[in-house]
């Protein structure tokens, strides 16, 4: 049975009922569902049943399916049951149900990512990448759909970033190679060129080379290969490979001025981009845990020289879960640029309209069309929708639930949760 189509009330495995569906691809599909005995919501990825065709591939399911149980960080995500399902025939996976956004929906929504930021994010990833390398396991299929940040679970703590996909993507590539299938395996934008090799050794410096290609677009906004950023928007597979396997791998500030965005880039980055983005393994980092090792000052010494306003400090509110699509955007409606390296509409600078409170959660990213509580006249807060981010004064626009519109320093925001 070949098909991924579970319906509202489905029983899989005798223990877990389907809500919905959240997403479907190519090789699975995910569903929240509801675990029958404990009323917990998960979230369940079955897969092709191709993968399990005889007992000796169902018992190497099991045992890849679990592998990220094997890495001790708070940021993978935690894989709670793996088996075949005897109805329907399909391999699935149980696991935490997230809550916040991909990290490819930060990058499309923001399109650059201050030094700060980005070192919030890579270095809870490089965590889970270096701890998973330590013991053997490469994730090999790194790439932002497969980085989640959820919403925090503590005070102090931004987002909890989490690894998705440990130990399935190696699993998917051999299933791939048995089959004597020719497509290279691995998302071409992020894939090593070993991953377009049969027979080519997988190591953690294959994480490593698509981790320099993930901070070089969250810190530019723009990807480093030439045919990601053709003006149509198309990505030929074809040209890709020829980038990744033979044209030069010029220094990443080049390609940053070839598209006006070398400025975004901190110093030493070259050198940094240079260990990770090599067509050779042994010349790369060993591992990533190596690899923030020397991010991390780079970035650091960046955040102390900037002098552009920082975003605030949360997504805010997130009603996605996991895979969710994200929310259409609203398009600015100011058209008058400010100074500085954001570009982007200008925000109102005269007095407010609605008094200031003091200042309570921060958020950081906010997305708009987004639900938030907002401070309206007096000071009581209301339930508001977001209209428009203007990140160089950290000013957002809301719409309260009443009608009335304004702007407010995104400190005054409060999530909904």
């Amino acid at each position: 049975m070949d098909t991924l189509t579970l319906e509202p009330g489905q029983i899989v495995d005798r223990e877990y009922k389907v809500e919905r569906l959240l997403s479907q691809g190519g090789m699975g599909a995910v569903y929240v569902v509801e675990h029958v005995t404990t009323g917990k919501r998960r979230a369940l990825k079955v897969m092709l049943s191709h993968l399990v065709r005889d007992q000796a591939s169902r018992d190497r399911f099991e045992r890849e399916a679990r592998i990220g149980a094997r890495i001790e960080s708070d940021n993978v995500v935690e894989v709670v049951d793996a088996g075949v399902d005897e109805a329907t025939g399909l391999p699935f996976l149980v696991m935490e149900l997230l809550d916040g956004v991909d990290l490819d929906h930060v990058i499309e929504t923001q399109k650059i990512i201050p030094p700060k930021g980005v070192a919030d994010i890579v270095d809870q990833l490089c965590d889970a990448l270096g701890r998973g390398h330590a013991i053997g396991v490469v994730h090999s299929d790194l790439k932002p759909e497969n980085v989640f940040l959820e919403k925090p679970r503590r005070r102090g703590v931004a987002f909890t970033v989490k690894v998705m996909d440990f130990g399935i993507a190696k699993l998917i590539s051999d299933e791939v190679r048995e089959a004597r299938v020719t497509t290279p395996m691995g998302s071409p934008l992020w894939m090593a060129p070993e991953q377009t090799q049969r027979g080519a050794a997988i190591t953690p410096a294959t994480d490593v080379w698509a981790l320099g290609l993930l901070v070089y677009r969250m810190l530019t906004g723009v990807s480093y290969w030439r045919g990601a950023n053709a003006p149509e928007g198309k990505v030929s597979v074809g040209t890709m490979v020829l980038e990744v396997v033979v044209r030069p791998l010029d220094p990443a500030s080049l390609r940053a001025q070839e598209m006006g965005v070398a400025a975004l880039l901190p110093a030493g980055f070259d050198g940094w981009f240079a260990r990770c983005v090599v067509r050779e393994q042994d010349q790369r980092f060993a591992n990533a845990s190596l690899a923030w090792d020397a991010l991390e000052p780079v970035l650091a010494g960046a955040s102390r020289a900037s002098t552009v306003p920082q975003v605030p400090t949360y997504v805010a509110p997130v009603a996605q879960v996991a895979t969710q699509a994200a929310p259409p955007q609203h398009m600015p409606t100011q058209v008058a640029p400010m100074p500085g390296s954001w570009g982007g509409p200008a925000a109102p600078t005269g007095p407010q309209s609605w008094s200031q409170p003091i200042a309570p959660q921060e958020v950081r990213w906010p997305m708009v069309q987004q639900r938030v509580y907002a401070p309206a006249q007096g000071g009581q807060y209301q339930m508001a929708t977001v209209l428009e981010v203007n990140k160089q004064s950290s000013m957002i626009r809301v719409r309260l639930d009443t009608g009335a519109e304004g702007w407010l320093p995104a400190s005054q925001l409060r999530s909904t949760f």
